[in-house]
Order: C-alpha cells, then structure tokens, then sequence
C-alpha cells in the first residue's frame, strides 16, 4: 500500500533501509526500494509495480532483473 512521502522515510529509518530506498511511483504513492538495489530506474520500476497491485516478492524479482540486465 502506498505511504506519504513522510510515512515512508520514517518507516525507512526505522527498518534500517538508507533513504535514498525511498522511491516515488507514478501513482504519486511512495515506496521503499529493497535492500540492494541501488540504480534509479530499478526503483522506480519496483514502485510502480508495487502501485499497480504487485506483490513485494514478484516487483522485487522485476527490480533485480533490471538491475542485473543494465550491470551486463
């Protein structure tokens, strides 16, 4: 479920996540990125999957992907 941008960055610090893992969605809902996955544009495609009704475990498996693809 999408949080405000302040939801977010609190439940990030408390988690231990860096706050950079914070991460907009198109649906203007935020999210936090998982542990790892460091480039912008792997982020942001886990935020938006996550908006559009994905599961954290099925938008994570997107987001490596897309990272593990750009590092090759």
């Amino acid at each position: 479920m999408p949080e405000t941008k302040a939801e977010a960055r609190k439940r990030a610090k408390k988690l231990g996540f860096p706050q950079s893992s914070v991460v907009k969605s198109e649906d203007d809902g935020y999210f936090i990125a998982p542990h790892g996955i460091t480039m912008a544009g792997a982020k942001k495609a886990y935020a938006d999957c996550r908006a559009s009704g994905g599961s954290k475990e099925k938008c994570a498996k997107i987001a490596w992907d897309i990272q593990n693809k750009a590092k090759k």
